[in-house]
């Protein structure tokens, strides 16, 4: 289940927090930059007030890569469950050095380090990371203001991201201004936490987190635990043609979305980008009429990402490949009760050629 990691200035935050829903208390100065860090006392303060109800994070601060003050940072705020060190903008061979340095302190307390989507992350270092003894790794944004984390890093790229990082079995984070739509979004990559700061206030990183906005990302959260995701469970992704037919539902769509694929069997279609047209309708449960939260309704955002997700997997040889494994991907989810998919390539002549396929899901397969 996806934990909402919710970042606290200092004790009075981290009790709002709390009641709010939060599963992680994370402790940082949001008026200074990406990973401002507390005092140590403001560090006893939050452990005293909150106990042993939720785990406690503390970032180490917006550091320099130098292994003396990254270890001198770290040994000021063990005594919090877990330390975030940022892995900011530096040669390979300082930030191993860094590595080197806050791997002595992992037995003190858990290491988590950041990665920032908006600074070209290399992933490669997660297996250094997991060499030397962290236990999680997490993506964050450096540039607050600058557009959150699904506008630096693709759909493609986030889900690889979370996947090497699961594999080397090290905790994953999503962080970076996200707001209440990126939950459904991001759930469906399966991270272990997503980190809130801005969206659980007035919209002002530095103004105070309110209990309202807290429980509203912690009841996103976690309507997505009944939600069957394609990174987890395979076993719904059933494109039966002799089910039968469902009843009727909304209908959720995308339509005319161009992007440039690799696509074609011939061989001066290798190598080379053309436009190709989506438009797809998801047939979901009737949208009830109470709907007021992201949490009411399935989000035309994850047909986009859907999309650009496969268009970054490389060549195809075949549109109806691209139709049938677009179709199977969203029929993962079980609020989709039909899907149908129509791809054109734009580019071989007067008007699109393409195909149009349709799929639907077998009764006796779950719907939420």
């Amino acid at each position: 289940m996806i934990k909402l990691l919710a970042s606290v200035s200092g004790p009075a935050e981290a009790l709002v927090a709390l009641r709010g829903g939060a599963d992680i208390i994370d402790l940082k100065n949001p008026s200074d930059g990406a990973l401002g860090a507390v005092s140590p006392k403001i560090i006893e303060e939050t452990i005293a007030a909150v106990g042993a109800r939720r785990a406690i994070s503390a970032v180490a601060g917006n550091l320099p890569m130098e292994p003396e003050a990254v270890a001198r940072a770290i040994e000021a705020r063990c005594a919090a469950d877990y330390v975030k060190i940022g892995l900011f903008p530096a040669s390979r061979e300082d930030i191993a050095a860094v590595i080197e340095a806050a791997s002595h302190y992992s037995e003190k307390s858990l290491l988590i380090a950041v990665l920032f989507a908006d600074r070209e992350p290399d992933f490669s270092l997660l297996e250094e990371l997991a060499d030397h003894g962290f236990c999680g790794a997490m993506l964050d944004t450096m540039e607050k203001g600058a557009g959150g984390l699904t506008r630096h890093l693709s759909p493609a790229r986030l889900r690889d991201f979370v996947t090497r990082a699961k594999s080397l079995n090290l905790m994953v984070g999503l962080a970076g201004s996200l707001e209440a739509p990126d939950v459904q979004r991001l759930s469906i990559l399966e991270p272990d936490y997503l980190g809130f700061r801005g969206a659980l206030t007035s919209g002002r990183r530095d103004a105070a987190i309110d209990e309202a906005r807290v429980r509203e990302i912690a009841t996103l959260i976690a309507g997505t635990s009944s939600i069957a995701h394609p990174l987890s469970d395979p076993s719904h992704a059933l494109d039966r043609q002799d089910a039968p037919v469902m009843a009727g539902g909304d209908r959720v769509f995308v339509e005319d979305f161009v992007l440039p694929l690799e696509i074609g069997a011939y061989a001066h279609e290798h190598g080379r980008t053309q436009e190709v047209r989506f438009s797809v309708e998801a047939i979901v449960a009737p949208i009830p009429s109470a709907a007021r939260t992201m949490a009411d309704i399935y989000s035309y955002d994850v047909i986009i990402d859907a999309i650009r997700t496969i268009a970054e997997a490389g060549h195809t040889v075949l549109v109806e490949e691209l139709a049938t494994r677009l179709a199977e991907d969203l029929l993962l989810d079980p609020r989709v009760r039909q899907i149908r998919v129509r791809i054109e390539k734009l580019g071989l002549g007067p008007g699109a050629v393409g195909v149009e396929i349709a799929r639907r899901r077998p009764q006796s397969a779950p719907l939420r």
